[in-house]
This record gives structure tokens, C-alpha cells and sequence, in this order.
């Protein structure tokens, strides 16, 4: 034993040998290679093929060409559409099912509410995780075939709103709206005391389609036939009765006030319009609404605000966005000129939101509740602007002027039109030129294209050559005081005639009446560039609108509306015996009440300091005056005199 634990055994020596590396080397990259030129072998039979293991959904694709898929795809499409939509839901706890066909057809064209672009979807799986080199590839090709990912379609697009309209047709019948406590105005006794009957709230039931046409599309996407449960949801009122009685004692504040005036300013014409909203509608619109913090107030309904806007104020200040056309003809008359003019639109929401504002303060305050709000309108800029189109310096309107003609006689629109169509519109002023409202007119005769219209002068009727064109002078003054320019020379008519009232405030004092051969209009042109007039005339609204262009000085001007200081009864009738009409036969002027108004025209200079003028105008009262046939033998010997004392004017 001792003998074993002392004795040394012999060391034994193996020696190296790179022979053996180089053959365990050798084998280790023989097992790669095979296993790396198996896998790009593997992958390349793959090149124009799905890689095996992709599924779309549960359906496996692996192997698949790109026809074949796309077959495949359009086949699956086909058959959900025809087989269409099975949809669950329950109703007062009875489950229900219903079938929707998911296309319309209109026309011989059948619109699918869901579209799969199987080109697509066919290049997009076969080329699934096939970039990159060949070992890249290999791999993806292994790892795919262990892994089986579960894909869906990419490119599936639903028309939503029509299935939308699908699933609400179905099951809009089960839905009932909630509804909001409220109060319906009975009565508007006096400013603190308002009869009213409260609306109770109640709860009601929808459905989540939202939900449902995404699962539609969830379905679509992998391959799966579409079995879908749309889910019902209670819906509570936002406002109950008890927060009616919060606010019921300041209902009378929303009424105090009284009704709400919605103003415009053109930015282009600039031209005021004002629209009312009456106490009548505001109790028919009014609804209790919830605001921030917990609170509520007494606001407009959204419906009835929206559709009283799109009805009656859109349409009066929509305008598509317009370029500029210009070109001169013989003359050196403007033969064509469109001024370019940006668009405008209604922004509605926004104009909602201001009316609906200005309802709610009168729930919280006393005083500065508003009475009136502005539009909000949207801007759209045009392609072309004026000044692009000439060298003359007309780059932008100076001025716009504008009255009313309704009610005209025809041969007096006949005559407004051909002195706005013929004489006024394209005519160019030159630089430091007085503009002559008559020199633009002239001549006055039936062989240039006026018309007669009848008027009385002293015992007769007879008949007066371009008979209304005082509408033109009293526009041409209006447009120049809002372009600043110095008037020069300007009488107001003997008489208040409404056609030349101011639009403003109904009243008289603003006008300007021509004839010929003297009173005239004139203007002066104190600027350095020429200007243009141009005219627009609408004969179903009697609108006639002037613009004068040219380039800014930034003077501008504006006047005031008129004020009447004194109105003059016309008194009674004054009756006229007359040989030059048929016995019995009577013909009359209508009476005219006299009136002394006034009204300031500024100008602000270019350096801010501003220069005033008042105009005052008189007006004479006129009584109605009747032109009465009789036989010669009978006229009143005085009837003469009485003429002579008393000449009617005639009728501008």
C-alpha cells in the first residue's frame, strides 16, 4: 500500500497536432455551409412564393403564389359580400340578429362598402420580410416557419358612413334619444316675469356603430367571416330638472335684453348688413345647456341657430373667390375689367358659438349683456389680384357705393341700367381729374338709349328723357365719401324720394341729384394713379352697387348716417283741372313730406388728421297733387295762377 502511494507513474506526453484543428475545422464549416446553402436554397424556392407558416388570420397562405393569393383574396371578398354582415344585438334583454348585405346597387354599379385592393395585399405577402441579402432572407424563412405569424390584410378600406347608414337603418328603430330637462316659454308677462312649463329629462338607448364598423373591418382583415355584436349603451341627460331650477329664477334676463341683431361688414364692399333674431325665436330656440365648472345656462339650440344661418345668412355672404381680368379698348375706356375679390364663407360653428355666448351671459349678469354679435367668416384669397392684370395703377378698391331701386318703374331701370352698362363701368379718371356724373352720362335722348318716363311739370303730364337717373348721382356720392375723395360739387333733391334714402337708417340726407344741364355731381380725382369705375346692378333685389379702384393713398373717408332735425307735413291735396286730359280723368303725384337732415362726411389723411364737413339738406314738402280732365268750358279761371304758385317738381 505504501508501496502504491509512493510510486510516481510515467507522464504521459500527447503530442499537438494542426492536422487534427484543420479536420474538426473543416467539419465545423462543412455543417455551416450545408446548413447556410440549405437555408438560401430553401428561401430561394420561396422567391415567388409566401414563405411557409403566414397565415392571415387563421387562414394559412404559406406556399401561395401571387395569383393564387389573389384569387384567393378576391374569392374570400366575394363571398363576405354576398354573404353579408351577421350582426347580434339585444334589446330590453332579448337578443336579436340581424342580416346586412354590405353594397348597393345603383344604376348597374354596385358600391361596396368594403374594398380589399387584392394586388395589393398579394405583393405585400409575398414579399413579406424578403429584403436584405441572402442570409437575411434565409433566416427570415427559418424564423418564419417556426414562428407561423398570424398577419392581417393591409390594405382593407371601409366606406364608413354607408355602413353607418347600414347598422342605423337596422337598428335605428330600437334607439330613443335622452332628453334634457328644459323649459318651453308659455308667456313673456313683463321683464322680471316669464310663464313657462318645465320639460322633464329621461334617459335613452344607442348603439356603439362605431365600434361595430371597425370590427366589420377588423373581421375583413383576417379572412373572417363577419359576426358582429353591436353593443347598447344607456345614454343619460346632461341636464336634469335640478339643474333647471338652479337657473329658472334669471329667465327673465334672457329676455330683458330683448332680441339679438347679427351684423356683417363686407370686407371687400365694405357694406353693413344686419340680421334680427326676435324674441319669438329666441323663445322657440332656447335650451338649458351644461358649461364648464358644473354650471349651466340658458343657451340656443345648435339645430335651430345652424339652420337659421345656413337659410338666411350664408347665402347673402357667400362668395367664391374671383380673379382679376383687365384690358382696355378704343378710347382708352376699359372695355373689360373683373377686379379680383377674395372669398368669403360663413364660418357657422364659429357664429354659433358667439350668438350662443351672448344668450348664455344674460344667465350670469345684470349688465353689459350683449344685444348684438358679428358673423365669423372665412377668407379665400384669389389667384390673380388686380394689380397683376395692369399698369395704371388700379390695385385695390378706394371705395364702394351703394343704394336701392326697388320698386322702379321699367323705364327707369331701363335707363339706370344703360347709364351703368353703357357710360359708367370701365370709365377711367385721370390723375388730378374732376370726374362730371353728367359729362359721363351725356347725351340725354332716346336715339343714345334713353327712355321717357313720365313726371309732372305745372299743368301736365308729359313725358321726361332719362327719367331716374338721380339713382345714379346719389350712388356716385356715397362711393366717393367712402373713398375719400374731395367732393366738389353736390345739391340734395328737392324732395324726399325713398329710392334715394339712406339704406342705413331709412332716412333722407345722404343723396345727390343731376340734371341736366345743371345741378351736377362732381368729385375730384387727388390722387397720382388713375382710377376705375365699376358698376354691378341686380335687378331681382334693386341692389346697384359702384366701386371706385385706383391706387391707395391711405386716405380714407366715411360719413355718418343722417339725421332728420325737422320733418314738414306735406299737407292736403291740391286738385288741378286739366283740358289736356279726358274729361273725368285723373292722374296724381304722390305727396312728399318735407324734412331738414344733415350728416358729417370725414376724410383721415394719410398723416391720421381728419378734416369734417357737414352736408345739410332741405327738402320742400310737396302735397299730393291731382291732374283732373275737364271740358274746356269749365276750367277753374284761378287753375293758372294756382300753377304758377305752386309748381310740382318733377318726380326724380
Amino acid at each position: 500500500m505504501d508501496f502504491l502511494l509512493s510510486h510516481k507513474f510515467p507522464e504521459i506526453s500527447i503530442p499537438f497536432s494542426w492536422r487534427r484543428v484543420w479536420v474538426v475545422l473543416l467539419i465545423v464549416c462543412v455543417f455551416f455551409g450545408v446548413g447556410f446553402f440549405g437555408l438560401v436554397s430553401y428561401a430561394n424556392t420561396y422567391t415567388n412564393h409566401v414563405f411557409s407558416g403566414v397565415s392571415i388570420g387563421s387562414v394559412p397562405i404559406g406556399g401561395m403564389t401571387r395569383d393564387e393569393l389573389v384569387k384567393y383574396i378576391e374569392l374570400m371578398h366575394t363571398k363576405f359580400v354576398r354573404d353579408g354582415i351577421v350582426c347580434t344585438y339585444t334589446v330590453h334583454d332579448v337578443q336579436k340578429t340581424c342580416l346586412l348585405y354590405p353594397s348597393v346597387v345603383s344604376d348597374d354599379t354596385i358600391l361596396e362598402f368594403v374594398h380589399v385592393d387584392a394586388e395589393r395585399e398579394a405583393d405585400f405577402f409575398v414579399s413579406y420580410r424578403k429584403d436584405g441579402g441572402s442570409l437575411t432572407r434565409a433566416w427570415s424563412a427559418f424564423n418564419i416557419r417556426l414562428s407561423k405569424p398570424s398577419l392581417t390584410l393591409q390594405y382593407v378600406t371601409a366606406n364608413q358612413d354607408q355602413l353607418l347608414i347600414a347598422f342605423q337603418r337596422e337598428l335605428g328603430q330600437y334607439e330613443t334619444p335622452n332628453r334634457n330637462a328644459s323649459v318651453s316659454i308659455d308667456e313673456i308677462v313683463s321683464l322680471t316675469d316669464v310663464a313657462f312649463t318645465m320639460v322633464t329629462s329621461s334617459s335613452g338607448i344607442s348603439f356603439q356603430y362605431d365600434n361595430a364598423v371597425r370590427d366589420v373591418v377588423s373581421s375583413w382583415s383576417r379572412l373572417k367571416s363577419p359576426e358582429i355584436v353591436v353593443s347598447s349603451i344607456n345614454t343619460e341627460p346632461t341636464v336634469t330638472e335640478e339643474h333647471v331650477r338652479t337657473i329658472v329664477g334669471r329667465l327673465p334676463n334672457v329676455f330683458a335684453p330683448g332680441g339679438l341683431d347679427v351684423h356683417y361688414t363686407d370686407s371687400h364692399t365694405k357694406r353693413d348688413s344686419t340680421w334680427h333674431i326676435t324674441e319669438v325665436q329666441l323663445k322657440q330656440w332656447l335650451d338649458v345647456q351644461p358649461i364648464a365648472d358644473r354650471t349651466h345656462g340658458f343657451g340656443l339650440k345648435r339645430d335651430a341657430v345652424v339652420s337659421f344661418l345656413e337659410s338666411t345668412i350664408a347665402p347673402m355672404i357667400t362668395v367664391s373667390a374671383r380673379n382679376a381680368r383687365f384690358a382696355i379698348g378704343d378710347g382708352g375706356k376699359v372695355k373689360e375689367f373683373l377686379g379680383s375679390r377674395p372669398g368669403v364663407t360663413l364660418d357657422i360653428e364659429k357664429t354659433y358659438q358667439a350668438i350662443n355666448e351672448a344668450i348664455l351671459q344674460r344667465t350670469w349678469h345684470d349688465e353689459g349683456v350683449a344685444v348684438s354679435v358679428r358673423v365669423v367668416s372665412t377668407i379665400v384669397e384669389p389667384v390673380i389680384k388686380t394689380g397683376e392684370v395692369n399698369d395704371l395703377g388700379i390695385n385695390e378698391i378706394l371705395g364702394v357705393g351703394y343704394s336701392n331701386f326697388s320698386g322702379s318703374p321699367v323705364n327707369r331701370v331701363k335707363n339706370i341700367r344703360h347709364a351703368i352698362s353703357d357710360k359708367l363701368n370701365g370709365l377711367l379718371i385721370k390723375p388730378g381729374e374732376t370726374f362730371s356724373a353728367l359729362e359721363a352720362l351725356r347725351p340725354f335722348t332716346i336715339e343714345d338709349g334713353y327712355l321717357p318716363e313720365l313726371v309732372i311739370k305745372g299743368d301736365k303730364i308729359i313725358p321726361e328723357i332719362a327719367g331716374g337717373l338721380c339713382q345714379i348721382g346719389s350712388t356716385l356720392f356715397r362711393m366717393a365719401m367712402n373713398a375719400g375723395r374731395p367732393i366738389v360739387e353736390r345739391r340734395n333733391h328737392s324732395l324726399v324720394v325713398g329710392y334715394y334714402n339712406d339704406h342705413r337708417n331709412g332716412l333722407p340726407g345722404t343723396d345727390a341729384t343731376i340734371y341736366d344741364a345743371s345741378p351736377d355731381f362732381k368729385f375730384q380725382n387727388n390722387t397720382n394713379a388713375y382710377m376705375l369705375i365699376t358698376t354691378e346692378m341686380n335687378e331681382k333685389t334693386g341692389e346697384l352697387t359702384f366701386t371706385l379702384w385706383g391706387t391707395s393713398d391711405q386716405t380714407t373717408g366715411q360719413y355718418s348716417e343722417p339725421v332728420v332735425e325737422q320733418w314738414i307735413p306735406a299737407g292736403e291735396t291740391k286738385i288741378i283741372e286739366t283740358t289736356d286730359m279726358k274729361p273725368g280723368e285723373k292722374k296724381c303725384q304722390s305727396k312728399h313730406n318735407g324734412a331738414v337732415a344733415s350728416f358729417v362726411y370725414t376724410i383721415t389723411h394719410s398723416d391720421g388728421t381728419k378734416e369734417d364737413r357737414e352736408f345739410r339738406s332741405f327738402y320742400r314738402a310737396l302735397p299730393e297733387i291731382c291732374l283732373v280732365g275737364v271740358e274746356p268750358s269749365i276750367v277753374s279761371p284761378t287753375s293758372t295762377e294756382q300753377l304758377l304758385v305752386e309748381q310740382a317738381l318733377p318726380i326724380e
